[in-house]
């Protein structure tokens, strides 16, 4: 005679104490005769618990993390007020170490920021940290200006922001994946009219797009690029919307951007007022005020200090930029798989390298040397935006499962 659990309604065995599908302890044995009608109504679940039990015969799962699993997926049902099948289970598990990235990634951003600002504006931390909270939050109202209105005005100038065709598998490709990632809206999709191929993720308020180059749709029209290989750059941009990356970057160059436009400011109102004084001297033959000359000399010192101190503490800020192309790897091969991930990276970078190449022959000989593409050293890496395609795909092969 068949045996059930009286709460999932999963088939037992007579000695069982626990159902190895829910966790429930058993303290009486129910029959098929017995079973209450919620928990026949539970059987059809129970079809899938015992995929449960298939992986362990397979040898996938233990069974002492088959028990473990069991009860999480009997709190999580009864948290959730229903029956969790394996699927929902673990997709609830992958949900929630999701968000623990997202938090830490959150986190890590804050960490840049923080240690920015100290770098930039220690003496304003040591002598009025009343100023500090003043400091953040006029880092934050630049990063959201920055971020939700300048870069779109700027990309709505250059072109960037025109809704171009797109084949329309590509466009329910965008659709799918965007709720599949939990993104509340649909990003607007643009071309920018360039042979070269790429794609960026753009944000403003309450949305984001994706802008893809005609290089880039053209290169999948004529076979170049798979649909699964253009599915994977997609992810990747989405991955950056739903990350929220372009006000994260925004907010860690916050006030790199506020100090490089305070020196160049200083620069050049220090040489002008300089070269005003000196013209001056000249024309009445007596000299300058030295207060005035001195005051000049000092602006425009000042001015390059601030200039170069922004750039040396820029590179924290790039390298939140390359940790954020490897999270929004993460996402496009999630979505497809790391080796079509890394496939597509290779034959983006491939037909680029093609186009430049063929660019720099159409000038004269004596002109290309200028521009043909040198190897880097790592002190230019630092300033880098993205982590070299080698070491992506390096790292996407093994994610391999």
């Amino acid at each position: 005679m068949a045996h059930f659990c009286p709460q999932c309604g999963a088939p037992t065995e007579s000695d069982d104490k626990f159902c190895k599908a829910c966790g429930t302890k058993l303290d009486e044995i129910v029959d098929d005769k017995n079973l209450s009608k919620k928990s026949k109504q539970k059987r059809t679940m129970a079809k899938t618990a015992g995929k449960w039990l298939d992986l362990e015969h397979e040898g996938v799962l233990s069974e002492e993390t088959l028990k473990r699993l069991s009860v999480l997926r009997a709190r999580l049902s009864v948290k959730r007020s229903a029956q969790l099948s394996l699927d929902e289970t673990v997709r609830v598990l992958l949900e929630k170490e999701r968000r623990k990235r997202e938090v830490a990634s959150w986190l890590y951003t804050c960490a840049i920021f923080v240690v920015v600002t100290f770098l930039l504006l220690w003496p304003v931390y040591r002598a009025a940290p009343q100023l500090v909270p003043v400091i953040w939050l006029l880092g934050v109202i630049v990063a959201a200006v920055s971020t939700y209105f300048l870069t779109t005005i700027a990309l709505r100038q250059h072109g960037f922001l025109v809704a171009g065709q797109v084949p329309e598998e590509i466009r329910s490709s965008i659709e799918s994946m965007s709720r599949t990632v939990g993104m509340r809206k649909i990003p607007r999709v643009c071309v920018y009219n360039t042979e070269e191929l790429n794609a960026l993720a753009f944000e403003t308020i309450g949305s984001g797009g994706i802008c893809l180059t005609r290089g880039l749709v053209s290169a999948y029209e004529e076979g170049k690029l798979t649909l699964e290989e253009f599915n994977a750059i997609i992810g990747h941009e989405l991955g950056h919307l739903k990350h929220r990356d372009c006000f994260r970057f925004g907010l860690a160059m916050s006030w790199v951007n506020i100090f490089h436009w305070l020196g160049t400011l200083c620069t050049q109102l220090g040489a002008a007022v300089l070269a005003g004084t000196h013209q001056k001297e000249e024309e009445e033959e007596g000299g300058a005020s030295l207060v005035i000359t001195l005051l000049s000399i000092g602006s425009v010192c000042a001015g390059i200090i601030m200039v170069l101190l922004s750039k040396l503490v820029s590179a924290l800020s790039f390298h939140l930029s390359r940790k954020q192309e490897l999270e929004a790897d993460d996402i496009g091969a999630e979505l497809t798989h790391p080796r079509i991930m890394a496939q597509a990276l290779s034959k983006i970078e491939n037909l680029n390298q093609e186009l430049v190449e063929r660019k720099i022959a159409q000038l004269p000989y004596a002109d290309r040397w200028q521009l043909r593409p040198r190897n880097t050293s790592w002190v230019d890496r630092l300033w880098d935006t993205h982590p070299s395609t080698k070491n992506r795909m390096g790292r996407l092969e093994s994610l391999v499962p």
